[in-house]
């Protein structure tokens, strides 16, 4: 729904434009069950040494699921995250994207992860058999 304005609702009419100007750069799939927030942080509770081991060997599986991934060129951009989930009673808001990006970044598939680079998140999940990520890296 496109609506024509004057005056102050011009900012909306702005927002609209972006709404129906994206260009889906790429889809990325990362086929992997990722630590939620609960785990990483009980992890460095115990010891801190094990919680770096443990994002180290999760951003090496990250990795092998993103070779060959082109970098983005354009920014910002907007990702759009599917978490696949197997059981309903997780909570969407303890789903760590920490992992996925600071490997991006490493890369060289993401110049950074900051706000100037990266101007929305959207998180969605989706009931299904196993759990994975797809990530929707859309330029606006």
């Amino acid at each position: 729904m496109v609506t024509y304005t004057t005056g102050q609702n011009w900012n909306t009419l702005k927002m609209y434009k972006h709404i129906y100007s994206k260009v889906l750069i790429m889809k990325i799939v990362i086929d992997y069950k990722l630590k939620n927030w609960n785990e990483i942080i009980n992890t460095n509770r115990r010891n801190r040494y094990a919680g770096a081991n443990e994002k180290k060997k999760e951003s090496r599986i990250v990795m092998m699921y993103l070779l060959g991934v082109k970098p983005i060129k354009n920014y910002p951009v907007k990702l759009d995250c599917t978490w696949h989930v197997s059981n309903l009673n997780s909570d969407l808001d303890n789903k760590s994207l920490k992992v996925c990006l600071d490997t991006m970044q490493n890369m060289g598939i993401l110049e950074n992860d900051n706000i100037k680079h990266i101007s929305s998140i959207c998180h969605t999940a989706i009931k299904d058999e196993k759990d994975y990520l797809e990530i929707e890296v859309i330029e606006i």
